[in-house]
């Protein structure tokens, strides 16, 4: 039996962030990942550069590109290109990469391949049990371990959750295409029903894939393959992961008892696009924060408040935007004021209901500028 101020199950962006902010504060810290690190993770890795900044610590050797321009791309062949200003927002990184540099900062004990089976909490502790037959205990325990959390099932957590589903593959790619898409994120949407397919750049390939909140993986896969080679990029022959997306409909309970979820074991993915990192870094630090300040309690309501109330937000944009893509597209996409404040949102900089507050005047107002779709 080996004592912990906190285990941490995962060590994905989350989880690596809860054990650097709870390492910092002196607290003893384990961090338990099913998988040998680092680790390949399914994942676009197109965030903002403000993640970056949340950090103390220099995280530019594990960005791979700077995104200088957005393209959205209508699944009849239409695009709206716009211009990154300034200081380039959006950044691409590798997760295996990215996960580890935040973990490798961290003060904390680090054991890989260590599967949980197991975990009895009382008033007190936690107690955890691995395939391997290692008994841990811990004042709390964070699960950070991904959408389809073992800890979170344990806990009786999230147990109504919905899923998405993912298919992201690594493309090699020539000169030409990595010329084409160097400062450039690539969106298509129309297409699969209920969701959409992406291009971003990375340092020597392109990240391909496809996220759909709804649909079978055959048909998903189909669609895939299908619009790629309409832009010249060929999958045939590249390793795919598939990865279930967490989708946030509602405000419920992420503790129990001493444990705590953050993360894709949350249900922190963002409804409309699928973003998760930085969420992820987010909700991290605010358990760090209520496990320090010894409020596990108020670590939900801080959630839901900071993060979960501009979900259901999210959530109504893409109900509006998936059910009449073709709509949304002419009104929206090719609307200047639109298109900018995407793109702020994109960056970090904005929130869907902020945006929702400003419709009505960017519709008005764009509805005579409509970008052009070529």
């Amino acid at each position: 039996m080996v004592d912990y101020d906190v285990v941490i199950v995962g060590a994905g962006p989350a989880g690596a962030s809860a054990a650097y902010w709870l390492g910092e504060a002196g607290k003893r810290v384990l961090v338990l990942d099913k998988e040998r690190l680092p680790r390949y993770k399914p994942c676009g890795g197109g965030m903002s550069r403000s993640v970056l900044e949340r950090f103390p610590f220099d995280l530019s050797p594990v960005v791979e590109r700077e995104i200088g321009r957005v393209c959205f791309r209508f699944r009849d062949g239409r695009e709206v290109e716009a211009g990154l200003s300034g200081q380039r927002p959006i950044v691409m990184v590798m997760r295996d990469r990215f996960d580890y540099l935040i973990l490798q900062h961290a003060r904390a004990d680090v054991r890989d391949g260590e599967q949980v089976v197991s975990l009895r909490q009382d008033e007190a502790s936690v107690e955890l049990e691995t395939r391997a037959g290692e008994t841990f205990r811990a004042r709390t325990l964070i699960g950070a371990d991904g959408a389809n959390s073992r800890v979170a099932r344990l806990a009786g957590l999230r147990r109504d959750k919905q899923m998405g589903m993912a298919i992201e593959v690594e493309v090699p790619a020539d000169d030409g295409l990595l010329e084409k898409y160097s400062d450039t994120a690539l969106f298509i949407f129309g297409t699969p029903p209920f969701g959409y397919l992406w291009i971003f750049p990375k340092a020597e390939h392109l990240s391909v894939g496809v996220g759909a909140f709804e649909g079978r993986g055959t048909e998903v896969k189909d669609v895939l393959r299908q619009e790629m080679a309409k832009l010249g990029v060929e999958i045939d022959g590249a390793p795919q992961y598939g990865h279930p997306l967490p989708i946030y409909l509602r405000h419920e309970p992420l503790h129990r008892g001493r444990v705590v979820l953050v993360g894709d074991a949350a249900g922190l993915m963002d409804p409309l696009l699928g973003e998760g990192v930085r969420h992820a870094v987010d909700s991290g630090r605010i358990a760090a924060e209520a496990i320090l300040a010894g409020d596990l309690s108020g670590y939900t309501r801080r959630v839901q408040r900071e993060i979960g109330g501009d979900f259901l937000w999210a959530l109504r944009w893409a109900r509006a935007f998936y059910e009449h893509p073709w709509g949304c597209f002419e009104l929206g996409v090719r609307n200047p004021r639109f298109v900018k404040e995407f793109v702020r949102l994109l960056a970090g900089q904005t929130t869907y209901r902020r945006m929702a507050a400003l419709a009505p005047f960017n519709l008005l107002l764009g509805m005579g500028r409509r970008l052009p779709a070529e």
